[in-house]
């Protein structure tokens, strides 16, 4: 992966977006927004006036602009450890794991500063799923590509936390209204203009990194990793039209079966060492 990819990435993430919510629509049997849409939604929030919460303080502009910085350094990062397996340690992982956690925290802040009950509650839930995808997360990168076999196991539990890292069904809505419901899309709800599309693009970021990194992975089974990037892209609108969003208490159980599925590729992988 060149720097030139890097930077295709960086201007194809809302693309990406568009195509996700079109293709989500049409296998609904909506019409569904062109895939520029995402684009134009991005210029019209740049063009308003910011708001940062009721407090109005700064430190929701601050994190928005951490949060960006974070996405975009995870990008930066890709090259490095997608380049050479090989070469590739385990801090090299765990930083990156502490990236996504990074971006994480600074919404996190920005939601309670913003003083509202809804983003508050959002908070509480975007935690508890955090705390239990991080540690699935960070196996399923460590055991990857070692064997066709742990390269599938880890691909299969990598796709999951994407659904978990990007706010997707059976997780999150993220077209829903109903603030009750509401986790990624919650923290935000306090946001305007150009804060609120740093959030957004920061997102869009997240998720094509994401889509990245379980199309490497996956490519470690024999496949080529193009085939592998469009078909993890076409399965998240799959998912999203056939499955009904998991109600709160039961969507641990998805991330049980991502952890799961990340033990097994790190357990093939140290079996696959000792021999």
């Amino acid at each position: 992966m060149t720097l030139l990819q890097v930077l295709a990435l960086l201007v194809m993430a809302p693309l990406v977006q568009g195509v996700l919510a079109s293709m989500r629509a049409r296998l609904s049997g909506r019409p569904g927004p062109p895939f520029v849409q995402p684009y134009r939604d991005l210029a019209k929030f740049l063009r308003k006036a910011p708001r940062a919460g009721r407090a109005g303080s700064s430190l929701g502009f601050a994190a928005a602009g951490f949060a960006l910085g974070t996405s975009v350094t995870i990008l930066i990062l890709l090259p490095h450890i997608l380049g050479d397996s090989v070469r590739t340690t385990v801090l090299d992982v765990v930083a990156l794991v502490f990236l996504f956690a990074l971006g994480r925290a600074a919404m996190v802040l920005a939601a309670l500063d913003s003083n509202s009950a809804f983003s508050a509650m959002a908070v509480g839930r975007e935690i508890a799923f955090a705390a239990i995808v991080e540690a699935p997360f960070l196996l399923a990168l460590l055991a990857a590509r070692s064997t066709p076999s742990s390269a599938l196991l880890a691909g299969s539990a990598l796709f999951i936390i994407l659904l978990f890292e990007s706010a997707r069904v059976p997780v999150d809505n993220q077209e829903t209204h109903y603030e009750l419901t509401m986790i990624h899309e919650g923290m935000l709800l306090e946001y305007a203009g150009p804060v609120f599309a740093a959030w957004q693009y920061s997102a869009q970021l997240r998720q094509v990194a994401m889509l990245v990194l379980v199309a490497f992975v996956l490519a470690g089974s024999g496949l080529p990793m193009a085939l592998c990037l469009v078909a993890a892209v076409a399965a998240i609108p799959f998912v999203e039209a056939f499955q009904a969003k998991m109600r709160l208490f039961d969507v641990p159980q998805l991330a049980t079966a991502a952890t799961l599925l990340a033990v097994a590729a790190l357990g093939i992988d140290i079996i696959g060492g000792l021999r």
